[in-house]
């Protein structure tokens, strides 16, 4: 019986060391997850904070070819970040009131009018709408990247 003892201690501490460990184990597991979630969050607000962007348009004053129905009006984007933005009906979506404008009545373009895929940083880009307007009125136009960078402006309709 004198053998029973310390047996039974070494048992009860070799059950102590193994439930510390898997302890242990998944504290380690559960700190890593967290610190690469917390890496990758900073990674997609660091690439949200490099990618902005701006409509220069003069509300008052937008650009608009009437010579065919529906109109194209002409929308100045400037990439005011120090990232490459994707600019075509893929990656950048038009609103006009909250109304999706289709793609195909999209144009993206450089300012000497050749299409254009991308925008670089301080570059600036234009974006033909065709839509039917009512003259003189006022909307809201709001463009929408693909990493959900939104902008919006409220224009008068010429």
């Amino acid at each position: 019986m004198a053998a029973g003892g310390p047996a039974s201690e070494l048992i009860m501490f070799i059950v102590a060391v193994i439930i510390a460990g898997t302890v242990a184990g998944a504290l380690a597991y559960v700190t890593t997850d967290i610190a690469h979630g917390i890496n990758d969050r900073g990674e997609m607000l660091a690439d949200q904070l490099r990618t902005d962007f701006a409509i220069i348009n003069d509300p008052n004053s937008i650009p608009v070819d009437n010579t065919t129905t529906p109109y194209t009006y002409t929308f100045y984007i400037k990439n005011v970040g120090k990232k490459v933005i994707p600019f075509s009906s893929d990656a950048v979506q038009v609103f006009i009131d909250g109304n999706l404008i289709p793609a195909a009545n999209l144009t993206f373009q450089d300012v000497s009018g050749n299409p254009i895929t991308y925008l670089n940083p301080y570059e600036v880009g234009v974006i033909k709408v065709m839509t039917t307007l009512n003259t003189g009125e006022y909307y809201r136009i709001t463009i929408v990247l693909e990493n959900g960078r939104r902008r919006s402006l409220v224009f008068r309709a010429p």
